[in-house]
C-alpha cells in the first residue's frame, strides 16, 4: 500500500501562491479593473468579461475568494429565500438595486457557474456544505471568461488618467499597484505600476475603499465592524462561559425595548456570541441593555406552575433543571437567592420582584447584560461604512462624479443581518456593477 502523500506546508504553499501570482502578466490597459477579488469582485468580473469586456481583477491577497471560505462557518450560506429589505441598514436603496428578480438573478448566475444548493429553513448552501464549491465554481467561470486574475497586488490608487497608454488612448482611470513581496506578501513592494481602464469597479472594503474613495471626493460612511460577538461589562454571568441557549433576546435603549432578536446565544467570558449577538452588533451601542430570555415558548405563569405550584415564593435546588440547562439553572438559582440584579439597571419594564421564585423567573425571562460594543472586532463577519449609497445611482451602481467608477458590495455602505444576505449583497451588486462597466467601457471604445 502507497505511503498517503503529505500535504505540502503552509510555508511552501504560500511561496506556490506567490509564485503563480507573480507569473500572471498584468496587460498595461484593459477595459474594466476591478479592484478586489472577493466574492462581489468576482461576480462583477464574471459579468463583465462575459459582455464582452477584457477584464483585469486586481487582488491584495495571495488568491481570489478566500473570504467566501469563511463564510457560513465554511458551509457558506449564500443567499436567503425570504430576501426581505428590511434586513438591510438601506432598505429603500437596496430595493432600487434589487430589483424583482433579486433571487431569481443570484441562482440564474449560480446555476450557470455549475453550483446546485439545498435549503436550511430559509438559508440556502451548496449541496456539499463546503464553502470550496462556491469559490471554486466562481473561480473557474472567471478563467473560462477570459478574466486576469491578478493576486497579491495592492492597489494604492484609483485616479483619472494623467497620461494615454498605447492602445487606450480613450481610457479615463489609472489604477496604480504594486506587486506583493515575496518575504512579506502583505507589504507591497517599492515599484508602482499602472493598469490603464476605460471603467472601474471598486469591490473592496474597510479601509482600502476608504483611502482609494476620499481622494476622488466621494462621501465615505466611517468603517464599523459588524456581525461580531458582543463585549459586556463584567458580572457573575461570565461564569456561564461555553454555554449555548436558544433565546429571545431584547435591546434596551433608555430604559425601553428597541430590538427584538431570536436564535442561539453563546455565553464567553468577555459577553455574547452567536448568531443572536452578531445581528445584535449592528443596532447596539455601549450602554444599552440586553436581556435574554431563556425560555421564550414558556410564559411566567407556565413557570410558576411547574417550579412553585404552590406559590409558596420559594422552590427547591434543581426545580429549573427540567427547564434549563442545569448548569445555567444552578448559577442563577445562586443569584436569585442572593438578590443579584444588574446595577442600575434601567429597564421600565423591569419586574419589581420580592420572593425567591418571583426573582428567578425574573432573571429567565430577562437575563440582563450591558453591551460596552464589539468584541473581537478582527472576527466581524462584516465591515459597515464605505461609499455612501447617495453617491451612487442604484440602477448602475456608478458614481454621480464619475459614471466609469462603479462600487459594489462592501465598497458601499449597505450592510444586512446573518442569514445570506450580506453575501446575496455581493453577488447582486456585483453582477449590476459588472454589467454597467461593461457596457460604459464599450461605448467609451467605440
Amino acid at each position: 500500500m502507497s505511503p498517503r502523500a503529505k500535504k505540502p506546508s503552509r510555508s511552501r504553499e504560500r511561496e506556490r501562491l506567490i509564485a503563480a501570482a507573480q507569473a500572471v502578466d498584468v496587460p498595461a490597459a484593459c477595459d474594466v479593473a476591478v479592484v478586489g477579488g472577493g466574492a462581489s469582485g468576482l461576480a462583477a468580473a464574471i459579468t463583465a468579461a462575459e459582455a464582452g469586456a477584457s477584464v483585469v481583477v486586481l487582488e491584495r491577497d495571495l488568491s481570489c475568494g478566500r473570504t467566501i471560505l469563511a463564510t457560513g462557518n465554511g458551509r457558506c450560506n449564500f443567499a436567503n429565500v425570504s430576501h426581505d429589505p428590511r434586513r438591510y441598514n438601506d432598505p429603500a436603496f437596496v430595493t432600487a438595486v434589487a430589483g424583482e428578480r433579486y433571487l431569481d438573478d443570484i441562482l440564474s448566475f449560480f446555476r450557470t457557474c455549475g453550483l446546485r444548493w439545498s435549503l436550511e429553513d430559509d438559508r440556502l448552501y451548496p449541496v456539499s456544505r463546503q464553502a470550496a464549491s462556491v469559490r471554486n465554481v466562481l473561480l473557474a467561470r472567471a478563467r473560462r471568461a477570459g478574466v486576469v486574475l491578478a493576486c497579491a497586488r495592492t492597489v494604492t490608487a484609483v485616479t483619472p488618467a494623467a497620461t494615454q497608454v498605447p492602445g487606450a488612448d480613450d481610457a479615463p482611470w489609472s489604477v496604480t499597484y504594486a506587486l506583493c513581496g515575496k518575504d512579506e506578501p502583505s507589504v507591497p513592494q517599492p515599484v508602482q505600476q499602472e493598469l490603464a481602464a476605460r471603467a472601474v469597479v471598486l469591490a473592496v472594503g474597510g479601509g482600502t475603499v476608504q483611502s482609494l474613495a476620499a481622494p476622488l471626493g466621494l462621501a465615505l460612511a466611517p468603517d464599523t465592524p459588524v456581525l461580531a460577538p458582543l463585549a459586556c461589562e463584567e458580572s457573575p454571568l461570565t461564569a456561564l462561559d461555553g454555554r449555548r441557549v436558544q433565546v429571545t433576546a431584547l435591546a434596551y435603549r433608555d430604559g425601553f425595548p428597541r430590538l427584538r432578536e431570536r436564535g442561539e446565544v453563546l455565553f464567553r467570558d468577555y459577553g455574547l456570541s452567536g448568531i443572536v449577538s452578531f445581528d445584535l452588533s449592528r443596532h447596539v451601542a455601549a450602554g444599552d441593555v440586553v436581556a435574554l430570555d431563556l425560555l421564550p415558548d414558556f410564559n411566567r405563569s407556565q413557570i410558576l406552575q411547574i417550579v412553585d405550584p404552590f406559590m409558596g415564593g420559594t422552590f427547591e435546588d434543581g426545580a429549573f433543571d427540567g427547564l434549563l440547562d442545569p448548569v445555567i439553572a444552578a448559577l442563577l438559582t445562586r443569584l436569585a437567592r442572593t438578590g443579584w440584579t444588574l446595577p442600575d439597571d434601567p429597564r421600565e419594564d423591569l419586574p419589581r420582584t420580592a420572593n425567591d421564585t418571583e426573582r428567578m423567573i425574573a432573571l429567565v425571562k430577562g437575563l440582563p447584560f450591558r453591551a460596552t460594543g464589539v468584541a473581537h472586532p478582527e472576527l466581524a463577519q462584516v465591515t459597515r461604512g464605505g461609499i455612501t449609497t447617495g453617491e451612487l445611482d442604484p440602477a448602475t451602481l456608478a458614481t454621480a462624479s464619475a459614471t466609469s467608477l462603479f462600487a459594489c458590495g462592501e465598497a458601499v455602505d449597505v450592510d444586512a443581518d446573518c442569514g445570506g444576505f450580506n453575501l446575496a449583497w455581493a453577488w447582486k451588486s456585483g453582477l449590476v456593477a459588472g454589467k454597467s462597466a461593461a457596457q460604459t467601457a464599450r461605448r467609451s471604445g467605440a
